[in-house]
């Protein structure tokens, strides 16, 4: 038996690659690892461990130890380095030598990394479960759903077999203990187990690694690297438990590009085949200059849907062709969409950019190319849209990278239109799998790193960030390759990771969590019918109360929320509590709709009124209406500053404000915002 140890942890290793129990010495807390019948299953085959050659060697300091894995019937020989770090045990797996028998995949069989054999014990995973690979209606094909579980070990009901799972920890508030790793897709498996006195009940909660797939097409992965972590309270409310698995987890992923926190940004709806022309170039500047006005001039980035071809979803996978019906002179669409890009960005402080899809292939595309296809196992090309008037197919983006093909066809999309900075792709996903005629699969590890991942790159290397439609049913984890989702669930592990459109529910649920636009902005829609002869207006004027809604109730309060590290994620089916480290706290009542947000002194959010510090400017907007008191930040207290009120047309002075006061009253009018600015010293 061997042993790792320092003032945290004592780990006892097994005669072969494998932890038998973990010991916590501050809280004298011990978990299990494997049992003795672990083993490792090389191709699909499982080995006994009597098969290898293995060479132990430890750290004269008792920290680290290595285990030299040689497979006598075929020369494969592996590295696994145990590595004891403060609270923390890393597991590095590293393929030496396969080029005799070259090697594809690795599982774990019955060897856990970590198990909790207490039933006191509390758990929480992420369990993925693949949908079904027929088309269904509204759901996609071969898409994964996430589940979000949290019991008690001792309440759950045992699994009959492991469960493919994206995150996992058990607590008992005094540790949270969980495992970490590299590797990008359904990374790990979890499982209860049964309980040894009474059966249909768990007694135990395991997690252990998921298929390492090692070779990726014409390429191998980076070493597997595994850490199972022991937290104790780390956020500062007093327990160790599922809120600081993800608080770490969170400091560990790459902050999201600055330049989504900073700006608002929507998507314009320009043109559709069906409905034609929604929003034209010059309209398209009128809705980012009325935004600027109401806003005071923060950053915006604007999305054009539906500028190329024909309008929304034609002339897919081709990105060359700009729309000409959206110019006044359809000749000059070119010149027009420069024009429009110039003066948003220099009158009104926007980007223009542009919603595309790389996921789909239309047949009057004409870059219609059915070798890029994604396949079924008959051969047959998979196919998304089938309707009297179109017909498109799913891409495989690994064939698409390999042929070159994407590359050329983004070139020619930089080519016809200006690009800066971001472009918003559709429904970019790993999930495109194909079974190619020779035998061959091309599945989501493949998609991800020989498809999506290179993708990616290329328009980076170009200065340009991607932004996608949403999460969009992937098994893999999203932090670092996406900055921004359109649709976006907030939550503690990817705050200020992953940043989001979040829903235009209009609650006071949607806006506490962090929300702003999910909806699509067009100045003249159609009108949409509602019962009888009734008919909802849909254009721009008619939504322009809903939009400054929007911006005031979620935008600017997402970006409250965006500036300050949350620490602290609470809900229920009755309420949501969150809390920020510089004390801000977010309380929502579900049942009665009700938001509470306080910074120290200062209310934040108060059910539909708004008064929100950013920088050298504080926004306040009451959607029915209000005239109260609002304390006013510290630093504020000593400046000398002003009030506008704001419209779509620009602002207005309404009065200056003298130093030395603790608090301001202002009368708000129904849905009319008012800026505070600092006043500049002479």
């Amino acid at each position: 038996m061997y042993m790792l140890e320092n003032e945290s942890l004592a780990v006892r290793l097994r005669e072969w690659p494998g932890v038998q129990d973990y010991t916590h010495t501050p809280t004298d807390t011990k978990m299990q690892g494997s049992g003795p019948d672990g083993r490792l299953a090389v191709d699909g085959t499982t080995t006994d461990w009597s098969e290898w050659d293995i060479e132990f060697a430890m750290s004269p300091d008792r920290t680290a130890a290595n285990y030299g894995l040689s497979l006598r019937r075929t020369g494969l020989q592996i590295a696994m380095d145990y590595r004891l770090e403060r609270a923390a045990v890393e597991l590095t797996v590293t393929v030496i030598d396969d080029r005799s028998a070259p090697l594809n995949r690795l599982d774990w069989i019955d060897q856990p990394l970590l198990s909790c054999e207490n039933p006191e014990f509390r758990f929480e995973r992420t369990e993925i479960r693949q949908k079904s690979w027929k088309l269904i209606p509204g759901g996609g094909r071969g898409l994964y759903d996430r589940k979000r579980v949290v019991d008690k070990i001792g309440d759950a009901v045992p699994d009959l077999a492991d469960v493919p799972t994206m995150h996992a920890c058990a607590f008992d508030g005094k540790l949270c203990c969980f495992v970490q790793t590299n590797y990008p897709v359904l990374p790990l498996l979890s499982r209860l187990t049964e309980d040894r006195r009474y059966r249909g009940r768990s007694g135990g909660f395991a997690i252990s690694p998921g298929t390492y797939q090692y070779r990726v097409r014409n390429r191998t992965m980076e070493p597997l690297r595994l850490r199972t972590v022991f937290l104790e309270d780390l956020n500062g409310d007093g327990a160790a438990d599922e809120c600081d698995y993800h608080l770490w987890m969170n400091r560990q992923f790459p902050d999201a590009d600055p330049l989504y926190k900073e700006a608002v940004w929507y998507q314009v709806f320009n043109a559709e085949k069906e409905r034609g022309v929604l929003t034209t170039f010059k309209e398209t500047l009128e809705i980012i200059r009325q935004i600027h006005n109401v806003t005071g001039g923060v950053p915006q980035i604007a999305y054009l849907i539906g500028w190329q071809f024909d309008g929304h979803d034609t002339g897919y996978p081709s990105l060359n062709r700009i729309n000409p019906k959206l110019a006044e002179q359809p000749e000059r669409a070119r010149e027009e969409l420069e024009e429009l890009v110039r003066r948003a960005r220099d009158e009104y402080n926007c980007i223009v950019s542009y919603h595309i899809n790389l996921d789909d292939a239309y047949v009057d595309s004409p870059d219609w190319d059915p070798a890029l296809l994604s396949r079924d196992p008959d051969g047959s090309p998979r196919l998304w849209l089938d309707t009297p008037k179109q017909r498109a197919y799913h891409l495989n983006h690994t064939k698409d990278v390999e042929s070159g093909q994407v590359f050329r066809r983004i070139d020619e999309f930089l080519q016809a239109v200006p690009v800066s900075r971001t472009v918003q792709v559709d429904a970019l996903r790993n999930t495109n799998a194909s079974w190619e005629p020779d035998g061959g699969y091309i599945g989501p590890l493949e998609e991800l790193v020989c498809g999506m991942k290179p993708i990616l790159a290329y328009f980076r290397e170009r200065g340009i960030d991607v932004s996608t439609e949403g999460q969009n049913g992937m098994p893999i984890e999203d932090a670092g390759l996406f900055s921004a989702y359109w649709h976006y669930s907030p939550s503690l592990m990817y705050h200020g990771k992953i940043v989001g459109g979040g829903s235009v529910d209009l609650n006071a649920v949607v806006w506490g969590k962090g929300a702003s636009f999910d909806s699509d902005i067009l100045y003249r829609g159609e009108p949409t019918r509602l019962l009888g002869e009734q008919f909802l207006a849909n254009d721009f004027e008619s939504k322009w109360e809903q939009i400054v809604d929007i911006l005031y109730l979620g935008s600017l309060l997402y970006q409250f929320y965006l500036s300050r590290e949350m620490v602290e994620w609470r809900e229920d089916e009755e309420r949501v509590y969150i809390r920020y480290a510089d004390g801000a706290t977010v309380n929502i009542g579900k049942a009665t709709e009700r938001l509470d947000v306080r910074w120290g002194r200062l209310t934040i959010a108060d059910n539909e009124d708004r008064f929100i510090p950013l920088g050298d400017r504080v926004y306040l907007y009451s959607r029915q209406g209000s005239d109260r008191e609002w304390a006013l930040p510290e630093e504020w207290q000593a400046c000398e500053f002003a009030a506008y009120r704001m419209s779509g047309d620009g602002k207005k002075r309404l009065r200056e404000y003298p130093a030395g006061a603790e608090s301001v009253r202002i009368r708000l009018e129904p849905r009319v915002p008012v800026i505070l600015e600092k006043k500049e010293l002479a």
